[in-house]
């Protein structure tokens, strides 16, 4: 064997090596196919504690992945439009409920 087919070796060796020690789940979830990397948004009316209530899109019924809870409880949630733009935010505490409105019911 010569000099060059044995640094094709080792290089080899070495790749499987580093695959191994890192494991096989690293770094390739990112190259999955997804149709809507787009989080589902939920069209919901939430009224707050202070009898104010306001209609928008949602990321999910409760505290988001992506928000902010602070020390004290307070709670920093964003409000989207339909095509997934931030138009607000609102502090979960003073969340009473959330109603969900269908897509294709009209607002009154």
């Amino acid at each position: 064997m010569n000099f060059r087919g044995l640094i094709y070796v080792l290089i080899t060796l070495a790749m499987f090596f580093l695959l191994g020690v890192s494991g096989c789940s690293s770094g390739f979830s990112g190259f999955e196919m997804t149709e809507n990397s787009k989080p589902e948004l939920i069209k919901v009316q939430i009224f707050f504690t202070d009898n104010q209530s306001i209609t928008g899109y949602v990321k999910s019924l409760g505290i988001e992945e992506d928000a902010k809870v602070y020390v004290g409880g307070s709670s920093l949630n964003y409000l989207y439009d339909k095509n997934g733009n931030i138009i607000g935010s609102y502090n979960y505490q003073r969340v009473l409920y959330m109603k969900i409105i269908p897509e294709k019911e009209v607002d009154d």
